[in-house]
């Protein structure tokens, strides 16, 4: 598809980015907002329209609706029915597990409501019945009866069979809900006439997947402690060095209240589980649309250009106080995030410039050449990093913030960097440390996956980049990726070929801040020759993480943390909350009236102490 320069890109950008993309010459800035922004000395247009060097497969949009060409499947040549009938098994797999892992997750949210009120209600049928010495049920309330008791049996497997629950109500309280539930429901199927055999028969088969989910859900009893539930093995709270005085001084300035997240320290108190913790606040939560002005910084190493998304405080004014924050965001989001916009509003209230980087490609931004984003790739926040730099003066810090994927780059990069970290001080927001764990999670796999694959392969791949993958994947290859059903399936089919890694564990490896050490897998005693290259950060760096996350199992955080934060220089400090979900950590009543309020202020109090701590040693 071929476009000018011009016409393809120039102005595909101006049209999407109006709304939230300011413009406006320079000269119309606070004096100090444009001495900042004359320090960067950054383009405000993407550099490659300057320079009319773009070339015609940038912002590639796919002109086949059904992703699938006409020659793509295994076969020479295929007839009619044949392609069919592939497109339509493609189709399923696009469609199907999406929706099927949206109702689960929506049953498993509600199941621990659903249980108590279902064995009240069906204790309260026998007692009426009693009363009434009714025999007979009629053919409807039969109907009733039953659907209702299968619910129930349903929502008293999940409770006993799935660890956010059990890690929360602990396993009596399941196995008695379980319990008291089978009895009633086969008590009451006993006595149905019309539904009788095929109640029971249900009830039986749920009975039996239930035990056979404990026993071997999740790979099996030999990989986790208790047989198919993988409940966390560390301990809560903060962890970091006491040998490191400028990490020790951190952790006394950094208020206790603001890093605990509790219901005694205003936690919602009625979303149990990682699950509600994470979809709750992406449902109520709205923030206002910001207004940024964008400019771009050129990668040196492949000379693609990386937006950034720069936001003042509201009276204009840059501080050459306050820290300076730059932002990552999450898997194919943006500036336009709730959290990042929240995060930014916050900050910006409080006098501190914040910069957004768009990871390359996402957020309809252009890629010129072959190299799309991937998560393992460092050098665009270093190139932002020391771009940045510039502008920052002698009594400020740059402090980097990275929310779930962005977390996972941000730690990769503080930990490779080392010494020549552009970052002053650095936060990730439920990331992980170890990527490779999460190839495990099959909870993951199944429930929030398949959500995040579809909205990262129709928007990131199929409506963007779509020729590209054509040509360097396989038909194979390429079919799979369209069928894939998960965040890992689409990585294993797509950004490992596509970008050369040797299997899907060597490309986790290395975008993880410690894919490449195994210290950490069990406690003792650590060789911290052999650590990796996690030892290398040079920068106060926080990780935090709810052990009940649902989308990066706890594992991630290593079987190690005491031991973890000890490695090398000791700057880094883990924080790990017991419940909180997936950047979530909602708060309140009404968790609308606080959005994100827990995770960021917990990263501006950590900046702000480091800050202080700076200040007093210097």
């Amino acid at each position: 598809m071929e476009m000018s320069p011009e016409i393809g890109v120039c102005s595909s950008l101006e049209t999407n980015f109006e709304t939230i993309v300011n413009k406006e010459s320079w000269s119309t800035f606070h004096p100090s907002a444009r001495a900042f922004m004359e320090a960067l000395n950054l383009p405000q247009e993407y550099p490659n329209c300057l320079d009319n060097e773009v070339v015609a497969t940038v912002h590639e949009q796919s002109s086949n609706p059904l992703p699938i060409p006409s020659e793509d499947v295994t076969f020479k040549f295929i007839s009619g029915c044949e392609l069919c009938w592939g497109n339509s098994v493609t189709l399923w797999y696009q469609i199907a597990p999406a929706l099927l892992a949206l109702s689960e997750l929506w049953f498993r949210l509600f199941a621990f409501l659903i249980a108590p009120i279902v064995i009240w209600f069906l204790i309260y049928h026998l007692i009426e019945r009693k009363r009434k010495k009714a025999n007979k049920l009629t053919r409807k309330n039969e109907v009733v009866i039953s659907i209702i008791s299968i619910v129930g049996m349903c929502s008293s497997m999940i409770l006993l069979t799935d660890s956010l629950y059990v890690a929360t109500f602990g396993r009596q309280y399941s196995l008695v809900i379980f319990i008291m539930m089978a009895i009633l429901s086969v008590s009451i199927s006993i006595k149905l006439t019309l539904y009788r055999i095929h109640t029971s028969s249900a009830l039986c088969v749920i009975i039996f997947i239930t035990f056979y989910l404990l026993l071997y859900s999740n790979g099996g009893p030999k990989q986790y402690d208790y047989p198919g539930i993988d409940l966390p093995t560390i301990d809560v709270g903060l962890h970091y060095s006491k040998t490191n005085p400028l990490m020790a001084s951190v952790a006394k300035l950094w208020p206790e209240q603001s890093r605990t997240y509790s219901i005694q320290n205003g936690a919602t108190p009625y979303l149990p589980t990682g699950d509600s913790l994470t979809g709750i606040p992406f449902l109520v939560n709205s923030v206002p649309d910001h207004m940024y002005h964008r400019i771009w910084v050129t990668n040196p190493i492949d000379f693609e250009a990386i937006a950034l998304d720069v936001s003042f405080p509201l009276d204009g004014v840059h501080s050459n106080k306050h820290p300076i924050y730059l932002i990552l965001h999450g898997l194919n989001g943006g500036s336009h995030e709730e959290y990042v916009k929240e995060f930014v509003m916050r900050r910006t209230k409080e006098g501190c410039t914040c910069i957004v980087m768009i990871a390359r490609g996402l957020s309809d931004t252009p890629v010129r050449g072959w190299n799309v984003f991937h998560g393992a790739r460092v050098t665009d926040v270093d190139t932002a990093a020391h771009a940045i730099q510039k502008g920052v003066s002698s009594s400020q810090l740059l402090a980097g913030v990275g929310f779930s994927m962005g977390a996972i780059v941000l730690s990769n990069y503080v930990a490779r960097s080392g010494k020549d970290c552009n970052l002053d001080v650095a936060f990730a927001i439920s990331g992980g440390l170890d990527m490779r764990e999460n190839l495990n999670f099959m909870r993951s796999m199944r429930l929030w996956q398949p959500m995040l694959a579809k909205g990262l392969r129709d928007d990131f791949i199929v409506n963007k980049f779509n020729e590209k993958f054509k040509k360097r994947l396989t038909k194979d290859q390429y079919l799979q990726l369209m069928r894939a059903t998960s965040i890992s399936e689409i990585d294993r089919h797509a950004i490992v070929t596509y970008n050369g890694f040797d299997s899907l564990t060597h490309y986790y490896t290395e975008m993880s801040a410690v894919g490449n050490s195994t210290a950490f897998q069990k406690d003792g005693e650590v060789d911290k020759t052999k650590v990796g290259r996690i030892a290398n950060i040079s920068i106060p760096f926080c990780v935090v993480h709810a052990l009940d996350d649902p989308l990066v199992t706890w594992r991630t955080m290593t079987h190690s943390p005491k031991n973890l934060v000890n490695s090398g220089s000791g700057y880094l400090m883990i924080l790990l909350s017991k419940t909180g979900g997936h950047v979530g950590w909602p708060l309140g009543l009404n968790p609308s009236k606080n959005g994100w309020k827990w995770m960021n202020n917990a990263a501006r109090d950590f900046v702000n102490a480091v800050n202080s701590v700076k200040n007093e040693t210097s």
